[in-house]
């Protein structure tokens, strides 16, 4: 049985060392924004419109906004926000130049992984073309026709756009109907305006697209709030004890890694087969890329116009101008689901028909593209997932990097599609 002494001594010594480590994760906390990030209380945020599932912690003081207002875009990314370059956007800093543009939406900003995960960093540490990325969630391809100037501005050899099936024919459509930018590209059809009319006034397409949204991410993990009141002691140690943010950070990680079944919903579908796991959200990926609404039609040829402009604009300036294809996860996944769920059959079918016609529309118009699906599926065949295994729909390292390795690949190489 230890003595008096050695429970004393011991006590003190656990006592001593607690106390050093809370000043030590204090200090670091107040010097450094990321610490402070990592230790306090984890939460869900994101817009609806760009359909970000990024964790975004409740500070113990103010956090900048990851976006500003803008006039023109919508939102803008905020130069004050951590990781961002004095342009706002996600970048160490703004080169005076750079052979590489990446246009694009949280895809390729790289929600959700580090900003060297994110594929533009990726591709440059392939190819050593330095590569500057101007995407932003919420972007789509009328967004980048705004962007164009300066993206030009860089001098870049190549510009790639990156267009994303899971929301961006929703945003081209919200920024030219409800934020009036570029409404020469509205067509000029009167039956299509009629529908679209009849359609915002049965229900608006953002209130949908944002309900649908709100529904499927509603069990997201970490957005679970607990009813009741927490206990004093419990509320004293989240407010001031670092240790316990750091504990607090450390089973928010574990649940991230829990089966998806435990965090299924009538908005979501758990999918598990072997190795796989992860949540989809079919009704709200349809919800922003229904062929059958006429909104989402006409947001589907608003982008293939705007894409249309910049490779004309690419043209006239003897600039590489690649479209990336980038599919949803539940396309990725398709193959491995025997039985899916009805949305997620309608929602892969609805994505099928409209990547054939936006292909066909590029072959048209001799407008370069590469589809990275083959790329992701490949992950699947070689035992690795390229997405996280919760609701987030955007690719985890693994998927950046075989984006990257696609893109590499081909733009590497003079031959086109």
């Amino acid at each position: 049985m230890p003595s008096v002494r050695k429970i004393i001594y011991t006590t003190i010594t656990a006592i001593f060392a607690i106390v050093l480590l809370e000043a030590v994760l204090f200090v670091a906390a107040v010097t450094l924004y990321g610490v402070e990030q990592l230790l306090a209380r984890p939460g869900i945020s994101g817009s609806i419109t760009n359909s970000t599932l990024d964790a975004q912690p409740i500070l113990t003081r103010p956090a900048p906004s990851r976006s500003v207002a803008d006039s023109i875009l919508g939102a803008r990314p905020n130069p004050e926000y951590p990781g961002h370059d004095s342009n706002g956007f996600r970048n160490t800093t703004v080169p005076r130049r750079s052979d590489v543009v990446a246009l694009g939406d949280s895809q390729t900003y790289g929600v959700g992984v580090a900003a060297d995960a994110a594929w533009p960093h990726q591709f440059e540490l392939l190819t050593g073309y330095s590569t500057y990325s101007m995407a932003f969630g919420g972007y789509g391809p009328v967004h980048s026709l705004l962007l164009w100037d300066e993206a030009i501005a860089l001098k870049p050899q190549i510009i790639i756009e990156a267009l994303y099936a899971g929301n961006d024919l929703f945003d081209s459509f919200n920024i030219v109907y409800n934020n009036g930018q570029h409404s020469e590209l509205r067509s000029p059809d009167l039956g299509t305006q009629k529908s679209i009319v009849a359609a915002e006034s049965n229900e608006s397409i953002a209130d949908h697209v944002t309900q649908m949204f709100t529904q499927g991410h509603a069990n997201t993990v970490g957005s679970k709030v607990k009813s009741g009141t927490p206990h004093p002691i419990r509320s004293f140690l989240s407010e001031y004890s670092r240790i316990y943010g750091l504990l607090r950070r450390l089973q928010f990680e574990s649940l991230q890694l829990k089966p998806a079944a435990t965090r299924n919903s009538s908005y979501t579908q758990s999918f598990e087969d072997g190795p796989f796991r992860t949540v989809f959200t079919s009704e709200y990926r349809l919800s922003a890329l229904d062929q059958q609404d006429p909104r989402i039609v006409e947001g589907r040829e608003i982008s293939l116009k705007a894409i249309a402009i910049m490779n004309e604009l690419a043209a006239e300036q003897t600039i590489r101008f690649v479209v990336v294809l980038i599919p949803t996860k539940e396309l990725v996944f398709k193959n491995l689901w025997s039985e899916p769920s009805a949305s997620f059959a309608t929602l892969t079918s609805n994505e099928i028909l409209f990547w054939s016609r936006t292909k066909a529309f590029l072959k048209a118009n001799n407008i370069d593209f590469i589809d990275v699906l083959p790329a992701l599926r490949g992950q699947l065949e070689s035992g690795i997932q390229p997405y996280h295994s919760t609701q987030d729909g955007h690719p985890n390292k693994f998927g950046h990097q075989a984006i990257a390795a696609s893109l590499s690949d081909r733009l590497t190489r003079t031959t086109t599609p």
